[in-house]
């Protein structure tokens, strides 16, 4: 006993040059006193129960209004009843007493983890939360968030391609990038990610090697993803996303907004369906804000063609709706670099800045790397490697900053609405038996088809891209083996009128060309300027 003693004085720090030296045995018994306590804690009930379950991978993502809601996902080991404790982060005094909380319980992940969601509601906006996730003796450690604010100056981030393209280290590198990036931009709102965030999506352990990076960053501020080819499983099992999508493909395709922009996710692999056309243009025509932003894996404009034709079928289904809502950007991935398009509009590159058109960025944040590809007459600017995309909007100004993984700077880019826009409007012929629709260089052309002939009408619908003031002239011309027969035009304010037509006495082969302008005069000095 008296060695016990002496142990104790020693461990609460008496004075133990006074006491005597114990003997060889008494340093045997004090060794084994000392491990079977330590054994006795490290494997006690209450030790054990504390690390098993124990939150982790805790990550953040909206299936609501960002400014009033917040949806948080985790994986624990067991299926218990588990709590979020939240308050707002000005009233937080260091623990969660008085904090609000709601219940939620686990359902089957994988075989060892279970997933909880959690959707708080009722949140103010612009407004800072502190909250935790678990139960009593198993908490995560407590962590923050931000709701959205009615803004328009607010910064976003973009990820592409996260997968690890089966480097052990790859996830960790990402993890380091990503703490790197957010605590040197904390203004940082939320990311997208583009798709393909783990090499194969029905490996558990490569998906708890990619939450663990995700978690340090997305457990504070929100990530929202779309469908990588790479992605399914896992995928819907883990993410809770917004559910406003079509019908049979909701969390596929959702969108939410932010501030005064709007967002729109979508899985490429499933470009061809015709009730997905039908929302994303219901979904594009609802909006009102300034900013609109599609993203989605596959591109549409490819760095190189790998000759899978599935970009030839976006720019047949999905494009022409985002050119006729007037998207600004789209973010894509899956050939693993950077890649920018200069704005493309109808096919063509617009060169004038004055001018309407879309970007393409393709990112790539994986460890993943494809070598530059073909000399495209759209690509603006490309390079290889690990990168990110930090997106700060500013009223009417856009600025893109694209940097590697290793901070080095790829470029800056800009988009200036404050500049006025040349008038922009999409024609678009409705479809009739009696002719063929086509564009013969940019402008629309509808050739009559063999058996046809006499006097046809030659409709068209017209959609504003970038408006014009006052009335629009629509202009038809009858061409036979290519000389001018006849012109025709119909004046109205396009911006209001979304139909024209005219009529012509015609044979097979004869070809109606329509296109509008500002103004059709006969006077001397006025040109029209084509609108198209």
């Amino acid at each position: 006993m008296e060695d016990i003693k002496e142990f104790m004085n020693v461990k609460h720090g008496l004075d133990y040059k006074k006491r005597r030296k114990p003997a060889s045995g008494s340093r045997s018994l004090i060794v084994l006193v000392l491990l079977a306590v330590s054994l006795y804690w490290f494997f006690s009930p209450a030790a054990i129960a504390e690390e098993a379950v124990r939150p982790d991978q805790i990550i953040l993502t909206w299936t609501a209004d960002p400014g009033t809601s917040q949806t948080i996902t985790w994986l624990a080991p067991n299926n218990s009843l588990a709590r979020v404790q939240y308050s707002p982060a000005n009233v937080y005094n260091g623990n969660f007493d008085s904090a609000l909380q709601i219940y939620t319980s686990g359902v089957t992940f994988d075989s060892i983890n279970y997933r909880y969601t959690a959707n708080l509601s009722g949140l103010t906006p612009d407004t800072g939360y502190i909250y935790r996730v678990g139960n009593e003796g198993a908490w995560s450690d407590a962590l923050s968030f931000t709701t959205a604010a009615n803004t328009d100056n607010f910064s976003f981030l973009y990820l592409g391609d996260t997968q690890a393209g089966y480097i052990p280290s790859a996830y960790a590198e990402l993890g380091s990038m990503l703490n790197s990036v957010y605590q040197s931009n904390p203004q940082i709102k939320f990311s997208l990610l583009g798709g393909d965030l783990t090499d194969n999506d029905s490996d558990a352990i490569e998906w708890g090697q990619f939450l663990d990076a995700a978690t340090g960053v997305f457990s504070r501020i929100p990530m929202m993803p779309t469908l990588g080819n790479h992605d399914g499983y896992m995928y819907m099992k883990f993410f809770a996303l917004p559910d406003n999508g079509p019908e049979g493909f909701e969390q596929e395709f959702y969108s939410f907004d932010y501030g005064n922009a709007h967002f729109v996710a979508l899985n490429s692999g499933k470009n061809t369906y015709a009730t997905v056309k039908q929302w994303l243009c219901e979904d594009l025509q609802a909006t009102t804000k300034k900013w609109k932003f599609v993203f989605f894996h596959h591109p549409a404009y490819p760095a190189f063609n790998d000759y899978k034709t599935i970009d030839e079928s976006i720019c047949a289904n999905w494009v022409p709706i985002l050119e006729e809502n007037g998207v600004d950007m789209v973010f894509v991935g899956h050939q693993h670099e950077y890649m920018r398009t200069y704005p493309i509009y109808q096919g063509q590159i617009q060169t004038n800045p004055e001018g309407y058109g879309i970007v393409y960025v393709m990112g790539s944040a994986g460890s993943k790397e494809y070598a530059a590809g073909a000399d495209f007459d759209y690509i603006a600017r490309e390079e290889t490697g690990s990168n990110y995309q930090l997106i700060n909007i500013n009223g009417d100004v856009l600025t893109m900053t694209s940097t590697k993984a290793s901070g080095e700077l790829i470029e800056s880019y800009i988009i200036d609405k404050s500049v006025p826009s040349k008038p922009v409007y999409l024609l678009s012929p409705q479809e009739n038996a009696a002719y063929t629709a086509g564009t013969f260089e940019g402008i629309n052309t509808m050739t009559v088809n063999a058996g046809f002939s006499g006097f046809k009408y030659f409709p068209v619908n017209i959609t504003p891209i970038t408006s014009h003031t006052g009335s629009e002239a629509v202009v038809f011309t009858h061409l036979r083996n290519n000389s001018q027969i006849s012109i025709n035009v119909a004046k109205a304010d396009f911006d209001l009128v979304s139909t024209a037509q005219a009529g012509f006495n015609v044979q097979a082969g004869d070809v109606i060309k329509v296109y509008i302008v500002d103004d059709l005069t006969n006077a001397l000095d006025c040109n029209p300027v084509i609108f198209q």
